[in-house]
């Protein structure tokens, strides 16, 4: 894993892409996923991601993530 991490951080780099957008949009799309493969369920996904339900929630609003079955 380490060595494709390498080659997408070189990219992004390449790309002028900062760490700052880098790192909300990885954190977005990894509770998007997570969210997906717990069928939108927000108790599991947080367990999952090992955050706080409360957390996920405030980082569901914040990125207006799809919060799966629930609005």
């Amino acid at each position: 894993m380490n060595g494709h991490l390498r080659e997408i951080v070189d990219l992004l780099i390449r790309l002028g892409i900062t760490l700052k957008e880098t790192q909300g949009e990885i954190e977005r799309l990894y509770i998007e996923r997570t969210l997906a493969t717990c069928d939108g369920n927000r108790s599991k996904a947080a367990k999952k991601l090992g955050m706080h339900r409360n957390t996920l929630n405030s980082k569901i609003d914040q990125f207006g993530a799809n919060g799966g079955a629930r609005p």
